[in-house]
């Protein structure tokens, strides 16, 4: 599930540690219908540049969908792609208690924010997560997903102009706020997510399956410097992990059978039992100087049983997206051409059904501004695990670049026999002199193709430097 595999880390411990979390019933888990395409812009001029709430060296790819092309989503900043599991689909489940398989959806939105440093580094990060077909109770989209991987107790927040905001815990006795002791499934669902709850004074009661289980949500950032400022195509890559309680009723007081009001706990401590009590996230970014790549994976639990659902157990989504300064229509070249290279990231499914793999890939780019074309060329796409085995993934593909506000962006189909699908990408950074062409510094983009007959499939992205 995670794109890198790394033994005795935090991070590996923390991904064995989650077979415990969440579940429920098997069966049929109820459609939204928040996940339906979307094809076409939104709005006649919309921007196409990148701007940022938070300000000051903060990178974004914009909180709206623009467009969907070839199952492509374009917001201001970005393009990217996600998927769904399959598992949780299947009549009956086979295991509630865990989500895996993969499905090429569109609707949902990830937005993402990261904020840089001096040496262009990665410091922070957050993951904001909507109409992704999520819901406790059955009825309503659960409250949006704010992640930023907080490592002490707290809140994560926007305030009234969208920026984020980290504020104190309430007390697990206030009433106002943990108001499912009062109204039952009736309750303020928004104060029960984005929550930290660990690591805290009292102890953890881990499962009896997992009597070893974590004392905290996350370990913070990793990190690890490419060479990419050295003229290589090794990209920084920053690590982020939490195990998340969002929607777990026992962080407040509750009603007991006498009608006082108690912990819901109380018979074994109070609040949440554990990390992870509902699920997982993981966010990993790759970055050269302007462009960002994202890979994020949620598991959640859904219908929870307190909140009215009735059939809880786990899904999962998991998505790619390409981000960053996109460079300004207007300055985007319209004679010469130019040549990129660089790195492809992602996950590939044999089958659609069981758990996918993370892989990787050397992508190269020709751009021929005149004629408004660009070439992609995919090629040594493996397992980034074990034996490495190859993968059919590598395609070349033939693609458009827009013209107006999307002069910053090209999108094409991608077929290579097996898989089938689609690929865009975004010009990022200043246009510069000099090497291959006179043209924008980096290129990052998102790919989604399958094989609608045997369910292999591949979402993933990638990010290249001019040469």
């Amino acid at each position: 599930m995670y794109f890198f595999k790394r033994p005795g880390s935090l991070s590996g411990l923390f991904f064995l540690l989650l077979a415990a979390c969440g579940g429920g019933d098997s069966g049929q888990p109820i459609m939204l219908g928040t996940s339906g395409q979307q094809t076409g812009e939104q709005n006649s001029s919309p921007p196409t540049v990148m701007n940022c709430v938070d300000g000051g060296t903060v990178e974004c790819t914009g909180n709206t969908i623009l467009r969907t092309d070839n199952g492509i989503a374009v917001t201001a900043s970005g393009v990217q792609v996600y998927g769904v599991s399959t598992n949780d689909l299947a009549i009956p489940n086979p295991m509630p208690t865990q989500a895996y398989g993969l499905k090429p959806d569109t609707g949902g939105l990830a937005e993402v924010r990261v904020k840089r440093n001096t040496s262009d580094g990665v410091d922070s990060v957050a993951l904001l997560l909507s109409q992704f077909g999520i819901s406790w109770d059955g009825k309503h989209e659960r409250p949006l997903v704010i992640e930023t991987f907080a490592t002490q107790m707290g809140r994560t927040v926007l305030d009234a102009q969208g920026k984020l905001s980290f504020i104190s815990l309430p007390p697990s006795t206030d009433l106002d706020f943990y108001d499912y002791a009062k109204k039952g499934a009736a309750g303020t669902q928004a104060n029960y997510a984005n929550n930290t709850y660990f690591p805290r004074s009292e102890p953890v009661r881990c499962p009896n399956d997992n009597p070893n289980c974590p004392t905290v949500e996350s370990i913070g950032l990793e990190k690890k410097t490419g060479d990419w400022r050295n003229g290589g195509n090794i990209p920084d890559e920053v690590l982020g992990t939490r195990l998340h309680s969002d929607g777990a009723t026992q962080a407040g007081w509750g009603v007991d059978a006498t009608g006082q009001l108690v912990l819901l706990s109380s018979a074994d401590g109070p609040g949440v039992s554990y990390p992870g009590f509902k699920g997982f996230r993981n966010y990993s970014n790759w970055s050269y100087r302007y462009a960002n790549l994202g890979g994020w994976i949620t598991q959640d639990t859904v219908l929870i049983n307190e909140w009215g659902g009735g059939n809880e157990h786990n899904k999962m989504r998991r998505g790619i997206v390409a981000f960053g300064p996109a460079t300004a229509p207007s300055q985007v070249p319209t004679t010469g051409s130019a040549r990129y290279s660089g790195v492809l990231r992602g996950w590939f499914g044999y089958d659609g059904i069981n758990d996918v793999y993370p892989i990787v890939g050397i992508v190269m780019m020709s751009v021929d501004f005149a004629t408004r074309s660009v070439t992609v060329q995919i090629t040594n796409t493996r397992i980034d695990e074990g034996a490495m085995d190859a993968v059919p993934v590598a395609l070349t593909a033939g693609t458009s670049i827009g013209g107006g506000n999307y002069a910053n962006y090209f999108n094409g189909t991608a077929d290579n026999g097996t898989l089938r699908g689609g690929i865009g990408a975004r010009f990022f950074g200043p246009v510069t002199t000099g090497g291959s062409g006179t043209a924008p510094a980096e290129i990052g983009g998102s790919l989604s193709i399958q094989n609608a007959g045997t369910g292999m499939v591949t979402i993933a992205g990638f990010i290249l430097r001019k040469l």
